[in-house]
């Protein structure tokens, strides 16, 4: 059917794969709202697709907010409201990471990863499920992590948010078939990022050059959200060469 016209939730939309992804919608003339807490990353995000924006007539519209709190997600509903009146697909990206051995991991750091990497998918999912109801059709897009489907060492708060993800995922595939919305978990392994800069990874580490680019995995978004009304994807486990399983 193609993804001209549509409209997509991007979250954690100023860096990295969302960033991407937003750009690549924009080119598939998708209106976007992209959300992220750094207003000055969508501002650049906004100058660096002016002119996509123009030739394709579409729409972007940055809501700068943390994707953990209620107030963020009701600016976004009430954009869909006024501008919009439907989603048709919500890709939930926000998410951190902070890497460390157990006994190093914080309250914080549980805190901060659970509600940035699961808290953001809980609140946007319910929020924007009602449209998908109505409409009959939507496209719900998780992007959990290798780490959501195998347990690493010095992962244990990150891996138990990702596997959550997934879990979340498959349970709800369950509940909203039959509206004919789609739910999929795409699952990477190292991505070459600002990823968990500085809260596990430096920019100095020679393996991110080996890792999967951001364009690699907005790709297999794409992949996914461009199947046929008949086909959903359930699931993308992908990985680097330089990565084993």
């Amino acid at each position: 059917m193609g993804l001209n016209g549509q409209v997509a939730v991007v979250t954690g939309a100023g860096k990295g794969v969302g960033k991407e992804t937003v750009k690549a919608f924009l080119k598939e003339s998708v209106h976007v709202i992209a959300v992220t807490r750094n207003g000055d990353d969508l501002e650049q995000l906004t100058e660096e697709t002016k002119e996509i924006q123009e030739t394709n007539q579409v729409k972007l519209i940055p809501v700068a907010g943390d994707v953990s709190k209620e107030e963020t997600v009701e600016k976004v509903i009430a954009i869909v409201k006024e501008s919009f009146t439907k989603v048709d697909m919500l890709i939930n990206n926000a998410g951190i990471g902070r890497y460390g051995k157990l006994d190093d991991l914080t309250i914080d750091d549980y805190d901060a990863m659970m509600n940035s990497n699961m808290r953001s998918t809980f609140l946007f999912t319910k929020a924007i499920l009602p449209f998908m109801k109505e409409q009959k059709y939507g496209h719900i897009v998780n992007i959990a992590s290798v780490a959501g489907k195998k347990g690493l060492p010095n992962e244990t708060i990150y891996c138990a948010t990702k596997f959550a993800q997934v879990g979340f995922a498959q349970a709800l595939d369950a509940e909203v078939r039959e509206f004919g919305i789609k739910v999929s978990s795409l699952c990477p392994g190292g991505i070459h990022t600002n990823f968990a800069m500085g809260t596990g990874r430096t920019p100095e580490d020679p393996s991110l050059e080996n890792f999967l680019d951001a364009s690699d995995v907005v790709d297999a978004i794409l992949f996914i959200v461009n199947q046929s009304p008949k086909s959903r994807v359930i699931e993308i486990f992908m990985r680097p060469i330089s990565e084993p399983i």
